[in-house]
């Protein structure tokens, strides 16, 4: 395929844009509306057919020609606002092509690499618009099989979300053909489930939600669940490691979502959700509400506008991608300007993110924000723990330590003893007597909250890693035995 040739006298192709595993994508004009497509051609390369034998060549050739045709078989069927529309599909020289509606827009990997932390709002306005188009592909039968960030658009017009890439689809139809080339495991490492990785072949749809575990917890944390290591790839680790907790990377994530990435990420398909249904019925509660404020700073394209200047939630429901049936919602309480306790739970994780770099205009937000809340949920309430730890956290960077003590010492006295909020806070505790030259009572929290940190399975990893910060200053400040007598039973950070 060349720059100019028009297919099928309709679609006068542009110029090469992109290329995916099996294909090479163009930008064509619609000679008939003027509007701009994408052409997706098959490509026989290096990359497709490899180091291999003639015979094999051909042998490879044929499936990839069968599990192209496929795609665009399946292209035909799924009819979703989330999944790009086939147009047209047709031959150029013995090339197959397929012609599809062009997004234009920012790539989610792309999203992701620019806004770290990302936004809470748009993370789950993009989870659940992902979501709702994976459960359309489901309910035709279709696994994706290859959910990653690089698969996913954010469209300038509207800041819609569009799945893109059905090459390696799976059909759950039994009586479907399975085309997987010589030595292929179907996938992206990083993203394949367990069995995917292994290479099972009648996968369940269960793989397309662990990997949409993989998708939200970067865009909830800023991290993968799952990096190389000098002594263990990732690839091993999806196998047979745990995943960290998202709260033990930031503790302002509410405590659904941490549950609901634990619940994806797991090894056996029967322990994930069931269908992307239950999962659409977490993520909804922490949808954007009309009137919300836009993200800040401003995203293009920002992908929360639909919700947000919706001017009711039917409104939202009726030009979204999927209608929302048999979906229990909890109530938000929301009095005048007031936030609900989700658009609360953002606040927090919009703050705790902010304190990487260093407290500004998000944690002097939660801070005032904290009696009114404390007012209307209480002051043991979850949410409000999380919001005065993060407060804590901010005041103490700041060198304000007597504040960060008080707000410390209210976190431990309203939640439980072994609750990791609490642990973290008694951290918090011993930090600031140190700033006031009780070294001894420092000590003693913190040998007190190692103790504790022993008895958890895995440790949380953000409790570790302040466990580790405070034994460093205990150190510096002469403690090095009392504090090398613990330090080595706890993991490295």
């Amino acid at each position: 395929m060349e720059a100019g040739e028009v297919l099928d006298g309709r679609y006068r192709v542009e110029e090469a844009l992109d290329q995916g595993g099996m294909g090479l994508i163009w930008t064509a004009t619609d000679v008939e509306t003027g509007q701009t497509v994408a052409v997706k051609v098959l490509r026989f390369d290096a990359y497709t057919l490899g180091r291999l034998s003639p015979a094999e060549r051909a042998r490879r050739r044929v499936e990839l020609l069968k599990r192209f045709e496929r795609e665009g078989a399946i292209l035909e069927e799924l009819n979703h606002p989330g999944i790009p529309r086939l147009l047209h599909r047709g031959y150029l020289r013995e090339e197959p092509y397929l012609v599809m509606e062009y997004v234009e827009g920012v790539g989610l990997r792309e999203f992701l690499d620019l806004r770290r932390p990302f936004p809470f709002d748009a993370a789950i306005a993009i989870a659940v618009d992902v979501a709702e188009a994976l459960g359309h592909a489901h309910a035709c039968g279709v696994v994706h099989r290859d959910l990653k960030p690089g698969n996913v658009v954010v469209a300038f017009e509207g800041g819609v979300v569009k799945l893109l890439d059905f090459g390696i689809a799976h059909l759950t139809d039994p009586d479907a053909t399975r085309y997987t080339a010589l030595g292929d495991t179907p996938g992206t490492v990083g993203y394949m489930a367990p069995e995917q990785r292994r290479g099972q072949q009648d996968i369940s749809a269960s793989a397309d939600l662990y990997a949409f575990g993989c998708v939200l917890f970067e865009l909830l944390t800023g991290e993968r669940p799952f990096e190389d290591k000098p002594d263990r790839n990732k690839d091993i680790q999806h196998l047979e490691d745990l995943p960290p907790r998202l709260r033990g990377i930031n503790v302002g994530i509410p405590e659904e979502l941490d549950d609901l990435v634990w619940d994806l990420l797991a090894k056996a398909p029967t322990d994930r959700p069931g269908t992307v249904e239950e999962v659409l019925g977490v993520l909804r509660d922490f949808l954007p509400k009309p009137g919300d404020p836009a993200p800040d700073p401003q995203m293009e394209p920002d992908p929360t506008a639909r919700y947000r200047l919706a001017e009711s939630r039917s409104q939202v429901d009726a030009s979204g991608p999927s209608v929302r049936h048999g979906v229990t919602r909890r109530s938000s309480r929301r009095r005048g300007g007031w936030l609900g306790r989700n658009d609360f739970a953002g606040r927090v994780a919009l703050a705790r993110a902010e304190l990487a770099d260093a407290p500004g205009g998000r944690c002097a937000e939660l801070l005032d924000l904290l009696p009114r809340a404390v007012e209307d949920w209480g002051a043991r309430e979850r949410i409000v723990l999380e919001a005065r730890l993060v407060c804590a956290d901010a005041a103490l960077l700041d060198g304000r330590s007597a504040a960060a003590k008080t707000l410390y010492e209210d976190v431990a006295d309203g939640g439980e003893p072994s609750d990791p909020l609490v642990l973290e806070a008694e951290l918090g505790v011993a930090e600031c007597r140190m700033t006031e030259g009780d070294f001894v009572g420092a000590l003693a929290g913190w040998q007190a909250v190692v103790g504790m940190v022993f008895s958890f399975m895995p440790m949380p990893h953000g409790l570790v890693r302040r466990c580790r910060e405070v034994a460093l200053e205990l150190r510096e400040s002469g403690y090095q035995e009392e504090v090398d007598a613990l330090l080595p039973r706890l993991p490295e950070s």
